[in-house]
């Protein structure tokens, strides 16, 4: 194991699990109720009937002729895609003017209206039957997997703080996974994508194994990238630097959702492993880049400090 996976400067500080803390920390945690909630909900608006026979008829018109019989292909249009990927860019937008908004109003009261907005989204898209179940869904399995898994890293890094490890076990679990959905779709779809029907002990594994992955970046990924990296910044520039981050993984995130079709289309299962391969290398940056932060004060730099690539930029 590389130095800086050991743990550095550890400092005890006394104190205990109230009833606050606990309170804050299921606040905090059901954040993964809310976060995906756009391009989940969007993601599966964009495949009912009655929204692409009135927005994209095309689409609608091959998937019912069959002129479309090709799996992979059939949601690949890149104007669909923007009804998904555009929320992020409203994010992205957001995120530039977070830190100014935050520090002039306030935490409190930017989270508040962010609130008012989020539930006035969901009244104003909320009438259809079929919207209701996928909203249902979706919170059944924000809850049943993003909040009790997101519950995880929240205990384990404050209490029992072992972000390292947890970036590490979850990339393995996410990996794994990747590769199974890969050979599974591979399996059923081939490279023509021609099978209109699945095996349903195909589509239950699929569905297990994509529950597998999302609690894996639920405990990891999904918190700890948004942690570790308020944890590096001095208090002095921490707001501002969070914009960056927040803005960069946005547009990043925009990026990839904006292409995932088209990729899809070309690459078919191959997109799978060539994500797969992505989760590796993040994997392998931690083992080597990542220090361990347990019990390191949130205002001691002394790890980042030390780090190996310090020297580079001196």
């Amino acid at each position: 194991m590389p130095e800086e996976g050991r743990v550095l400067d550890a400092k005890e500080y006394p104190g205990n699990l109230t009833p606050y803390v606990i309170l804050t920390c299921i606040l905090a945690a059901s954040g993964g109720l809310i976060f995906g909630y756009d391009i989940g909900i969007s993601g599966g608006v964009s495949t009912m009937p009655s929204f692409l026979e009135k927005f994209f008829p095309a689409i609608r018109r091959d998937m019912t002729e069959g002129s479309s019989r090709n799996q992979y292909c059939q949601y690949d249009s890149q104007l669909l895609t923007m009804f998904i990927s555009s929320s992020f860019l409203a994010a992205l937008l957001a995120s530039l003017v977070a830190s100014t908004v935050t520090r002039k109003l306030g935490r409190n009261i930017a989270i508040f209206f962010g609130g008012i907005l989020f539930l006035a989204g969901g009244i104003v898209n909320g009438f259809a039957k079929a919207l209701w179940m996928l909203i249902l869904g979706r919170m059944l399995i924000g809850f049943g997997i993003g909040f009790v898994n997101q519950s995880v890293p929240l205990y384990l890094s404050e209490m029992a703080p072992y972000k390292r490890f947890l970036f590490l076990e979850g990339g393995i679990q996410m990996l794994i996974s990747q590769v199974v959905v890969a050979a599974c779709i591979g399996a059923q779809f081939g490279l023509d994508g021609n099978v209109r029907v699945m095996p349903k002990w195909c589509a239950i594994v699929l569905v297990l194994v994509i529950c597998i992955y999302v609690s894996g970046f639920a405990w990891s990924w999904g918190p700890l990238a948004w942690l570790v990296p308020s944890e590096i910044f001095p208090l002095e520039i921490r707001s501002t630097a969070q914009s960056i981050n927040v803005s960069v993984n946005m547009l990043v995130t925009w990026a990839v959702a904006q292409m995932f079709l088209s990729m899809l289309c070309h690459l078919k299962f191959g997109l799978f492993l060539l994500l797969a391969f992505f989760v590796l290398i993040m994997t392998l940056f931690v083992y080597y880049f990542l220090p361990e932060t347990k019990c390191v004060p949130i205002e001691d730099a002394i790890v980042w400090k030390r780090h190996l690539l310090r020297g580079a930029y001196e």
